[in-house]
């Protein structure tokens, strides 16, 4: 069964809205994975198989743009500026809010950020999708209550995406990686 949606606005000083799991949907009384993990350094921990030091993930928003200015000479030319909004995630409250509210207050960063789609191809839990966020800052922390809502600054990204055919076969997968501190992308 698909996961549902729903477009949540965040209270606080930010007026941004993200997509969060709609959690209002009937009870089919089966058993369900969550569609996407986070994982933060090594802070959290769930019971999900092969994702025990992840945790479901609630919502998320992260923008990429590519600023350009056409002063020099035109909209295609080298100087453009890559750039990464704040990545907002929303995760459960647990024993890791206490870790994470301190690496904000004393200004230490998150070594590795990882955001994982997942889905079931031949009655197996697969990696969809994998978006690395590298050095990141926590700018915001947020407790609703049972939820921590987190704005983070990062310094690069990694985006795999997994390609499998019609027959839930591997064809392989698609990279793309920007490195928003060197202004560098492959």
């Amino acid at each position: 069964m698909p996961q549902n949606y729903t477009i949540t606005e965040l209270p606080g000083k930010t007026k941004i809205r993200i997509a969060t799991t709609d959690v209002s949907t009937p009870d089919d009384r089966g058993v369900k994975s969550p569609e996407w993990m986070i994982k933060i350094d090594d802070m959290l921990q769930s019971e999900v198989e092969n994702f025990n030091d992840y945790c479901e993930l609630f919502g998320w928003y992260g923008e990429s743009s590519r600023l350009t200015t056409g002063d020099i000479s035109n909209q295609l030319f080298t100087s453009a500026t890559l750039k990464h909004s704040d990545l907002v995630v929303m995760i459960p409250n647990g024993s890791h809010a206490a870790q994470l509210e301190s690496k904000m207050n004393l200004g230490v960063p998150l070594d590795l950020v990882q955001v994982v789609r997942l889905g079931n191809i031949k009655s197996t839990k697969v990696k969809l999708q994998v978006i690395d966020y590298t050095n990141c800052w926590i700018q915001s922390f947020q407790q609703q209550l049972d939820r921590l809502v987190l704005f983070l600054s990062i310094s690069a990204k990694t985006n795999t995406v997994f390609v499998y055919d019609i027959n839930g076969n591997n064809k392989g997968q698609m990279v793309s990686k920007v490195d928003y501190a060197k202004n560098t992308a492959e």
